[in-house]
């Protein structure tokens, strides 16, 4: 598993299975969700930690970071008590 990126806290965490072609969603460690996909967002984040230069317009309409966003969105109303 490779990690793509992960929260502050490192809470909620975004991998990518290369055998599977999968991105996985964790949440304190706890798979939540896979979703296929290519390797871009992978790619990008590994970009962005080469350069130290991240853009969120690049990745806005990735399905899979939508979704990751959104999970990470859902969780945090939760713990909050939202």
């Amino acid at each position: 598993m490779l990690l793509v990126t992960e929260g502050k806290r490192k809470v909620n965490q975004l991998g990518y299975n290369k055998k599977t072609q999968e991105y996985v969603y964790f949440h304190k460690g706890v798979e939540v969700w896979r979703e296929k996909g290519d390797e871009s967002l992978l790619n990008y984040f590994n970009e962005v930690r080469a350069n130290f230069n991240f853009n969120e317009e690049v990745i806005k309409d990735n399905p899979v970071w939508q979704k990751y966003c959104q999970s990470c969105d859902e969780f945090e109303k939760k713990e909050r008590g939202f």
